[in-house]
C-alpha cells in the first residue's frame, strides 16, 4: 500500500466516525433535531445511537489497523 492511499484511508475513516459516530451523539445529548447532518439520526430513538456507536466502534478499528500497518512496515 503505498503511503498516499494510506493516508486517504485515515481521513476517509475518521471523517467518517465523526460524521455518523461523533455528530449523533452530540446532536441527542444537546437537543439538536437536524437529522440531515447524520444519517444515522435518520433512524427511530434507539437505533440510531445503536448505528452511531456500531459506526464509531468500525471507524476506530479501522483506524488502528492502519496504524499497526504502518507501524509494521506494510506502508511504502
Amino acid at each position: 500500500m503505498t503511503k498516499q492511499t494510506h493516508e486517504a484511508l485515515e481521513g476517509v475513516a475518521a471523517c467518517i466516525g465523526i460524521h455518523s459516530g461523533i455528530l449523533p451523539f452530540v446532536f441527542k445529548l444537546t437537543g439538536w433535531h437536524v437529522s440531515g447532518l447524520a444519517l444515522p439520526l435518520l433512524l427511530p430513538d434507539p437505533a440510531s445511537l445503536i448505528v452511531a456507536g456500531a459506526v464509531l466502534v468500525a471507524c476506530f478499528a479501522a483506524l488502528w489497523q492502519l496504524e499497526n500497518a504502518k507501524k509494521k512496515g506494510l506502508v511504502n
